[in-house]
């Protein structure tokens, strides 16, 4: 018998993934091409009650406040999101398999247990929860996008995926990611508030899914803005904290034994509170205890100073932000100098931003690429077009021991310097920057990650977040008397700009402080964004509020 085409294979898993959702749940009609915006398809399709679509509105932490109390059934949760996650699949492409029956059985199993003991299994219980392609779910093909590992089937659940089990989540369907984890077997997913955009990578399956309601939170991972990017992208949080601190152990991965730009693992979801919530459930299971390349050390209880001094960093001097970005750093600025009890605001020189990305470019391929090329080979897989970039015109090239010692030796020594840059500027409490030099951008046009990755290579915590703002092309026009710097990105960054084809885009920021200050990280960003989302209030921790005095 022949062997299949890589274009057969293809065809075969969309097949698979596509017969995974029940019939009764496909839509009688789809949008037209020409919408851009379908966040609000599923309150007109009629494939969802008035119930169902109330449900998936909360965030987790609300759902499973309402699941302990008995106010709400696992099962119900559960096949709300799955209903609406089947139809963002058919919006948006963002879904690699579903298995809603073993679901809703699981969710039947803790209902049970509720009812019968009066308690939940635990701190996730009954929740849904998505889970980025990448990660191992027992029995689930992780193919991560290439077509020559389609088949992989894990045996065993990644680490970080056991405990949430274990924690009671319910696990309904894994989210796409692109090839190679950079730019895909499934198709392009879309972004749901502009399908004409990108929805981010790696983890953009997640940011489209939770960012459409489908779920409420889905499982991710960091290495140059796989969390921020897709958050960003689609009006999320998304923190990448410190490296080893969260269980990496079971995520599948070409790049095994390498480890010179460390990955973090961590959720995409709507609420600062539920992402404190997932670091504080998953670091009280001491994972360290399994995971020997952890650091031992819980979500720990800290207290913000009752005035923060957030330093705003405006351009990374290598590509200038686009308006929409721009604009929303001048108005959180205006947002917190309101509150001069609380905020003080200076601005943020960036220290040899261009040195931190020339290395982590190097750094990711240490291999000219030569991994992602076998395994493209293996099948006669093309590279698509950001793959072939990245591979091939990028800053890639194949170190020797010595050059990698060197490289690993300059990241040092810009760790160490920018470091030592902030330590002489005491006053400053946090970052406040860019997650891109724009929102998200046209698909296949994504080349600059200067914005996210040099926080990856310093190892520093960095945690998006949206603004409630979008773009908007009368508030955002194009600065036509711009002259482009002279490197190879912000030429390129500025023509792609376009507020008519970005239009209705989520404008996010991120919030970075430093390596270890994880928890005041998530803080902030929790007092920032209760001055966004009502400006009368600041939050003091995830839960408090107090007014300014």
């Amino acid at each position: 018998m022949p062997k299949a085409t890589w274009q057969e294979l293809c065809a075969s898993k969309r097949a698979e993934r596509d017969a995974s959702i029940p019939k009764e749940w496909l839509l009688k009609e789809l949008p037209s091409e020409r919408v851009a915006n379908v966040m609000n398809w599923p309150y007109s399709c009629g494939a969802m009650s008035a119930e169902e679509l109330a449900i998936t509105e909360l965030d987790a932490t609300e759902l499973l406040s309402r699941m302990a109390a008995g106010h709400l059934k696992s099962y119900d949760v559960v096949l709300a999101f799955c209903r609406r996650a089947a139809i963002a699949q058919q919006l948006l492409n963002c879904l690699t398999m579903m298995f809603v029956e073993e679901a809703l059985e699981r969710a039947k199993e803790l209902d049970e247990y509720r009812e019968k003991t009066g308690k939940v299994v635990g701190p996730y219980h009954g929740l849904p929860f998505s889970i980025k392609d990448q990660f191992a779910i027992k029995a689930k093909e992780s193919n991560t996008g290439i077509v020559s590992l389609i088949g992989q089937v894990p045996t065993e659940d990644a680490v970080v995926v056991r405990l949430l089990r274990e924690a009671g989540a319910v696990f309904y369907c894994k989210t796409t990611q692109p090839q190679s984890k950079l730019s895909q077997v499934y198709g392009r997913t879309l972004n749901p508030f502009n399908r004409n955009l990108t929805c981010g990578g790696s983890s953009g399956g997640e940011g489209a899914l939770v960012a459409f309601r489908g779920s409420p939170i889905g499982l991710a991972a960091d290495i140059g803005g796989s969390i921020r990017s897709p958050a960003a992208n689609n009006g999320l949080y998304g923190a990448k904290i410190t490296a080893g601190r969260v269980p990496l152990a079971g995520i599948v991965t070409s790049l095994v034994g390498y480890d010179s730009i460390p990955v973090a693992v961590g959720p995409v979801c709507r609420s600062a509170r539920d992402n404190a919530y997932f670091f504080k459930t998953i670091l009280a299971t001491e994972p360290w205890r399994v995971c020997h390349d952890l650091v031992p050390l819980s979500w720990r209880s800290v207290a913000l100073p009752k005035k923060l001094t957030v330093a705003l960093l405006w351009d990374d001097e290598i590509v200038k932000p686009h308006p929409p970005v721009t604009a929303a750093l001048k108005n959180i600025k205006a947002k917190l100098q309101s509150l001069p009890d609380h905020f003080e605001i200076v601005d943020w020189q960036p220290f040899q931003h261009a040195e931190g990305y020339e290395v982590v470019r190097s750094l990711y391929f240490p291999d000219g690429g030569k991994v992602y090329k076998d395994l493209l080979d293996v099948s006669g897989e093309p590279a698509l077009p950001l793959t072939e970039w990245v591979l091939k015109e990028s800053h890639v090239k194949e170190q020797t021991i010595a050059d990698l010692s060197r490289l690993n030796g300059r990241r040092d020594a810009y760790r160490a310097a920018y470091l030592s840059y902030w330590a002489a500027r005491p006053s400053v409490d946090f970052i406040v920057a860019p997650v891109g030099p724009g929102v998200a951008p046209a698909h296949e046009t994504a080349r600059y990650w200067g914005y996210t990755a040099v926080w990856n290579i310093l190892d520093w915590p960095a945690y998006a977040f949206p603004t409630g703002e979008s773009v908007s092309p009368e508030l955002h026009p194009k600065d036509l008397t711009y002259q482009p710097r002279n490197n190879e990105f912000d030429a390129y960054n500025w023509a792609n700009y376009d507020p008519v084809v970005s239009a209705g885009a989520p404008i996010s920021l991120q919030l970075v402080g430093r390596k270890w200050d994880d928890e005041r990280v998530v803080e902030a960003v929790a007092r920032i964004a209760a001055v966004i989302e009502a400006p009368a209030k600041v939050t003091r921790s995830g839960s408090e509020a107090a007014q300014p005095t």
